[in-house]
């Protein structure tokens, strides 16, 4: 078994509807974010330390 470190990050950001197109609620602006703006494409946009709200780090064996 291989041991790991897996690293939690839980980031919370209040979307600005004017730009979610066809969207007016949060739920569908965390839909379209999803679809549209995966997190692997675009870290930057989503790791500010301003939304971070909890990091972890704990050691794993798979």
């Amino acid at each position: 078994m291989a041991e790991k470190v897996r690293v939690t990050v839980v980031i919370e950001y209040e979307p600005d509807l004017d730009h979610y197109p066809n969207c007016t609620t949060v739920a569908e602006a965390a839909e379209f974010d999803e679809r549209e703006n995966p997190f692997f494409t675009y870290p930057d946009a989503y790791l500010t330390e301003e939304d971070t709200v909890s990091i972890t780090f704990e050691a794993v064996t798979d």
